[in-house]
């Protein structure tokens, strides 16, 4: 039998971890902390954290793995980017074929415009190239501005190209690639998490 002390320790630890990292797995909370020099076994690791679960210190949800791409659509934990991607694209649209000068939408479309030719195509892109957690945020961030930026000048040289280089086809196409990226890229993830 292991003194309390040692428990309370091991507790104070992984309680430490499951804040800070937030893993989804024990396989992924095991392998932050032998990051961190620290060894355990699965079942050391299970019996702990059902006994934090029990005491009411963490919460945990169960494993859902969607059966359909409709319902992991239907999921917002996992697909909100898609619908954030929706909504933004289609305000855009609306608020440059309407051609809003009020100050209020003005500054909306100028924010709309801002993430629809500087980020979301990108990030988009960069899920559909990486459908898994392999890339931390800030790498997810960099290369989602990186790509959003060679997207929107790949499509204003092709308008341009076809003499439609006008703001509403601008936003139209821009619109468009990010929203099919966007619902690509959730079928991959989609796909990868079945796997």
């Amino acid at each position: 039998m292991e003194p309390e002390n040692l428990v309370n320790i091991r507790r104070e630890l992984v309680l430490a971890f499951l804040e800070k990292y937030r893993p989804s797995s024990i396989p992924e909370l095991k392998s932050r902390l032998a990051n961190e020099g620290i060894r355990a076994n699965d079942e050391d690791l299970l019996n702990t954290i059902r006994e934090l679960q029990q005491e009411g210190a963490v919460h945990l949800l169960a494993p859902v793995s969607p059966d359909s791409f409709a319902h992991y659509l239907s999921d917002t934990s996992n697909s909100w980017w898609i619908y954030a991607t929706l909504l933004v694209s289609f305000s855009e649209i609306f608020l440059v074929s309407y051609n809003v000068q009020d100050p209020f939408f003005g500054g909306f479309r100028f924010l709309f415009g801002l993430g629809l030719l500087g980020l979301l195509p990108g990030y988009a892109t960069v899920q559909i190239l990486f459908p898994g957690d392999q890339l931390n945020m800030l790498e997810q961030i960099l290369l989602s501005v990186f790509l959003s930026v060679i997207v929107s000048i790949a499509l204003g040289v092709a308008l341009g190209a076809g003499y439609f280089f006008n703001p509403l086809s601008g936003v139209l196409l821009s619109s468009l690639y990010a929203m099919a990226a966007s619902v690509l890229a959730g079928y991959r993830r989609y796909s990868a998490k079945r796997k």
